[in-house]
C-alpha cells in the first residue's frame, strides 16, 4: 500500500523551503536555517535547499557550516559552477586563498565565460600579492563584461600597485563613468593622480571622496593623501 503520509511530507518540505526563502529575504537568517533544515530532514538530497542553507550560513558568518553545505551540494551536483564560485568566496573570507583559487578554477572550467569568477579569482591573486595573475584575470573579466565597473576599479588598484599610474587613472575614470556612485573610486583616482604628480586634479578627487563618502576609512585615507601632497585636509 502506498505511504499516505508521503505527499503531505513533500508538501511540508516545500512549505518549509518557501518559509526559509521568505525568512532569508527578510534577513531572518536563524529562521531561514531552521526552515531549510526541517525541509532537508524530509528530502536530504535536495541540492537547491542545501544550497539555500549554505548561503544563509555564509550570510550569517558561519563559514565552516556554509562550506560543509556547499560540499554536500557539489556531491549531488558536481557540475554546478555557481556553487564552486560561492564556496570559493567562503574560503576567501577565511583567508584560505589556495582553496578559494582552486574552486574559482573549477567554476571557470565548467563555465569559461563566468566573468564574476574571473573577477573574484583576480581579487584572491591580488591578496596573495600575485599582481601579474590578478591583472590577467581582471582583463578577462572586463573582456567578458565590458560594463563591469567594479572590475575596472579593482584593476585600477592593481595597476596603481604596479606603479602604472596613468593606466590606473584611466581604469578609475571608466569605473566612475559606468557607476558614478562608486565614490571610493574618487579616493583611488585621487591617490593615483597624486602619485603621478597631478596634484590639482588629485586634490579635487580627494576632496570629493571626503565630501561624498559614507565610509570614515575612505575619508581618512583621502585626508592622509591630501596632507602628503601639502594640501589642507
Amino acid at each position: 500500500m502506498p505511504d499516505a503520509t508521503f505527499p503531505s511530507s513533500v508538501a511540508t518540505a516545500d512549505a518549509d523551503r518557501e518559509h526559509g526563502l521568505d525568512a532569508h529575504s527578510r534577513g531572518d537568517l536563524h529562521g531561514a536555517i531552521e526552515s531549510y533544515t526541517r525541509a532537508l530532514r524530509v528530502r536530504p538530497a535536495d541540492a537547491m535547499t542545501t544550497y539555500a542553507r549554505a548561503l544563509a550560513h555564509q550570510d550569517r558568518g558561519d563559514l565552516q557550516q556554509a562550506i560543509q553545505d556547499y560540499d554536500r551540494v557539489l556531491r549531488l551536483r558536481p557540475d554546478w559552477a555557481l556553487v564552486f564560485h560561492d564556496r570559493a568566496t567562503a574560503h576567501d573570507q577565511r583567508d584560505d586563498f589556495a582553496k578559494a583559487i582552486a574552486d574559482y578554477d573549477a567554476a571557470i572550467a565548467l563555465q569559461p565565460k563566468f566573468a564574476l569568477a574571473y573577477h573574484d579569482r583576480a581579487t584572491a591573486y591580488h591578496r596573495l600579492g600575485d599582481l601579474e595573475r590578478a591583472l590577467a584575470d581582471f582583463d578577462t573579466a572586463i573582456a567578458l563584461q565590458p560594463d563591469y565597473a567594479l572590475a575596472y576599479r579593482n584593476r585600477g588598484v592593481v595597476r596603481d600597485h604596479r606603479r602604472e599610474f596613468n593606466a590606473a587613472i584611466a581604469d578609475f575614470t571608466r569605473a566612475l563613468e559606468l557607476e558614478p556612485d562608486l565614490v571610493e573610486a574618487y579616493y583611488r583616482r585621487g591617490n593615483s593622480l597624486a602619485r603621478a604628480g597631478y596634484f590639482a586634479a588629485a586634490r579635487a578627487d580627494l576632496e570629493r571622496a571626503i565630501r561624498e563618502s559614507d565610509h570614515p576609512q575612505v575619508q581618512e585615507l583621502a585626508r592622509e593623501v591630501l596632507v602628503r601632497i601639502g594640501a589642507p585636509a
